[in-house]
């Protein structure tokens, strides 16, 4: 008997075609998972190193599966290339169906002890690496796979259990928790901290160099939104920008300037004195960091790492 996911992704097959009288098995299954790596990376050149096939190979299995349904999947015009609506129904329903196919056979041969979280860059180097061995002690039985990504692009279209995504959302499609508040502080070595004329004062920090973040998606909090929160000017000059907040981070211990620290992040090294907070009190917004999780999932080793980071966090 076919399981009730393989029959809802035979009937959206189906609900896509132009000519009903082809039988809904002409569509192969290869084609269906190509189709998904390329929706995913909105690049058939990008699917294909996924892949680790060819750009023309995932190109001709696009072709088919569009002449299979009748229907154009793609725009190939738009630059990156995007779904077309027709295209758009059948990922929405293939991605989420896909994934539980491919849990279900992860869990007959592995047993249910294999999750993939997927976080950002920094949040792995500074805050899930240091904790793993606690982790590893607390759920022995439990494989866990960190799965890395510097925007929300990819969030429900990677092959992860579990998101911690950079911006606040929202997410309507998905179970979430709160992992942390959004609380920023203004940090620097102690060697930058001992040159400011008054290291409390949000003036004396603001005439530093500071060390921008430049994100590709809405930023959650910036040294703009700072500096009117603190009442100060922003000033014009920065020692360093970068995309990456582990970088970012790291400038800062390197006493290249002040960064804004995400307590959650930075806590461990403003506590064992590599950062001082400096330009007074925190900041916590209405935005806290959440967990995402796939609606409906039936793991037991997802809801006991939800329940782990949550405790970490504090």
């Amino acid at each position: 008997m076919m399981s009730s996911t393989f029959i809802a992704v035979i009937d959206t097959v189906n609900r896509l075609r132009v000519d009903r009288s082809i039988d809904s098995f002409d569509v192969s299954d290869r084609w269906l998972r190509i189709f998904h790596v390329a929706a995913r990376e909105r690049s058939f050149t990008a699917a294909g190193r996924v892949l680790g096939v060819g750009q023309p190979s995932v190109s001709h299995a696009i072709r088919q599966l569009e002449r299979s349904l009748g229907a154009t999947l793609f725009d190939r015009s738009a630059s990156p290339i995007e779904l077309t609506p027709r295209g758009t129904d059948l990922w929405r329903e293939l991605a989420p169906a896909l994934h539980r196919i491919d849990r279900a056979v992860a869990r007959l041969r592995d047993g249910d002890r294999s999750v993939a979280v997927s976080v950002s860059t920094s949040f792995a180097t500074w805050w899930l690496l240091p904790r793993l061995p606690a982790f590893k002690l607390a759920h022995p039985d439990i494989e866990l796979r960190c799965i890395t990504s510097d925007d929300d692009e990819r969030v429900g279209r990677d092959e992860a259990d579990v998101w911690i995504p950079h911006g606040p959302g929202p997410w309507p499609a998905f179970d979430q928790v709160d992992l942390a508040p959004e609380r920023i502080v203004a940090v620097a070595a102690p060697s930058i901290a001992e040159d400011l004329s008054d290291p409390s004062s949000p003036v004396a920090v603001a005439e530093a160099p500071l060390i921008h973040l430049e994100e590709g998606y809405t930023p959650r909090f910036d040294w703009r939104r700072w500096c009117t929160a603190k009442n100060v000017e922003l000033p014009v000059g920065s020692a360093i920008v970068s995309n990456d907040y582990a970088i970012v981070v790291q400038a800062a211990l390197d006493g290249q300037g002040v960064a804004l620290g995400w307590n959650h992040i930075v806590a461990p090294l403003v506590e064992n004195g590599r950062l001082v907070p400096v330009g007074g009190a925190a900041i916590e917004t209405d935005a806290p960091f959440v967990i995402l999780t796939r609606r409906g999932h039936d793991s037991e080793a997802i809801d006991r790492l939800t329940s782990w980071l949550t405790a970490a966090a504090g």
